[in-house]
């Protein structure tokens, strides 16, 4: 990326992947073109490799742990749906009994004698909300279990009582697990004797996506820096509202003799520069601004 390019601008590029993590170089060094694309890159890497990096002493940081609170495999979403029938066992399959019956939430509810377009988005979900409801079991009293499929839970979804031809409901959470088709799928249980089971969708639960960072530039600031060492200029562009400066712009506008010092500290939202050649000279430097949780 840097073939043939001036001293200048090596310095520039140098200065750009200070502290950026080893991760991140192959893919700016195969996208990026210009300085500013690589110092834009550089800055965004830094920011992610913050947030994930451990606390001292080997804990997670604060903002880490936070940050758990929107994992995409710890983390589920809600999203309603317009009710629908999944299954109804007095149309296909039968009463339900001590056996456990699966059932696969890629498939649609005609296959399980409920409502032909009856169905969730994607090899299923991790996450049901459904309303369940059982009707005429042959026994006095007995109970049903949801589980995830594979489980051994035994787990009472809901008990009757003396309920003969009757109906009774229950609305909750039906967990899933993936299935032998790398399907979410469940199962459904008596603790003893049978009963026709109806099963309806209202809502299921989704791996959370992870949010991508909102970043933007500052205004660009030039100004004349004075001959010597460490001539710090802390940069005055500001950060719209919302917006944090999470890296800086530093250009030498082509004075071979003018050297960054000290960039990437601080949050590198300014630039140091050490002017080596005698006399004042114009430098340009702006800020890279992102949405930071």
């Amino acid at each position: 990326m840097a073939k043939g390019a001036s001293d200048s601008w090596r310095i520039g590029l140098l200065s750009a992947l200070y502290n950026t993590p080893s991760s991140a170089l192959r893919d700016i060094n195969a996208s990026a073109r210009t300085l500013d694309q690589a110092q834009a890159q550089a800055a965004q890497a830094r920011v992610a490799a913050s947030r994930t990096a451990p606390a001292a002493g080997g804990g997670a940081s604060a903002s880490a742990v936070a940050d758990s609170l929107g994992s995409t495999s710890d983390s589920l979403v809600f999203t309603p749906k317009t009710p629908c029938r999944f299954i109804d066992t007095r149309n296909v399959g039968g009463a339900i009994g001590t056996t456990a019956r699966a059932f696969d939430t890629f498939l649609f509810g005609g296959s399980y004698g409920g409502d032909s377009a009856c169905t969730l988005p994607g090899a299923g979900e991790p996450a049901i909300a459904a309303n369940v409801t059982i009707v005429s079991p042959d026994t006095a009293a007995g109970n049903i279990t949801i589980r995830p499929a594979g489980s051994t839970s035994t787990t009472s979804w809901m008990n009757w009582f003396n309920l003969g031809a009757g109906a009774l409901a229950n609305a909750g959470i039906i967990s899933t697990a993936l299935n032998g088709s790398s399907h979410y799928g469940f199962e459904i249980l008596t603790g003893g004797g049978t009963v026709q089971v109806i099963v309806d969708y209202f809502g299921y639960f989704s791996a959370s996506s992870a949010t991508a960072l909102t970043c933007t530039q500052g205004t660009y600031e030039t100004f004349s820096l004075a001959a010597g060492y460490n001539t710090f200029h802390y940069t005055t562009a500001t950060c719209p509202g919302g917006y944090t400066a999470v890296s800086a712009y530093c250009y030498n506008n082509g004075n071979a003799s003018v050297y960054l010092n000290g960039f990437g500290i601080n949050g590198g939202a300014w630039c140091g520069w050490n002017n080596l050649t005698g006399s004042a000279v114009t430098v340009t430097q702006n800020v890279f601004c992102c949405q930071v949780p």
